[in-house]
């Protein structure tokens, strides 16, 4: 920190470790050095969160799309292998963002999976045509997803 001409500011927290409870009273602290503005609490509160989305993003990508083991031991189809993984992922994230509903968004892969297919219905012959017969509900949801779906690949600026 001497080295540097800019400025910064350093915060000091103050805690006491869970064993340390009943123990003699010697807290511990945390030094935090920040170039942010802003209040003491929002400071803090980023500084908490800074890696809650990257590291629920590599947890999505491994269990969401079965990224936990590489498949063979060649570095290149290993390379080849984990970019068609990272460009699955950010598809299923424009399509969540894109053409799903705001209660949608903080749902995984798994639950978006679970709810958009995983719906029990009925196949039905009538006249000679086989029918999937679901829930009201979830065929209106369906034909929803699928219109701002369509809506989005014919305009994509809105």
């Amino acid at each position: 920190m001497e080295h540097t001409h800019k400025a910064f500011r350093l915060i000091v927290v103050r805690y006491r470790h869970q064993a340390e409870l009943l123990e003699e009273d010697s807290p511990r602290y945390h030094v935090i050095a920040s170039n942010c503005t802003g209040s003491t609490a929002d400071v803090l509160i980023w500084y908490r969160q800074r890696g809650e989305h990257s590291e629920n993003g590599i947890k999505e990508l491994k269990i969401g799309f079965g990224m936990e083991r590489v498949p063979c031991s060649q570095e290149s189809a290993n390379a080849a292998f984990f970019r068609i993984g990272v460009m699955a992922y950010n598809l299923f994230v424009l399509f969540k963002h894109a053409t799903l509903g705001e209660s949608w968004q903080r749902h995984r892969v798994a639950t978006v999976r679970w709810r958009l297919f995983q719906v029990p219905g009925r196949l039905v012959r009538h006249a000679g045509a086989w029918t999937l017969s679901v829930a009201s509900n979830v065929a209106a949801d369906f034909a929803a997803i699928r219109g701002r779906t369509y809506a989005c690949m014919h305009d994509p600026v809105s």
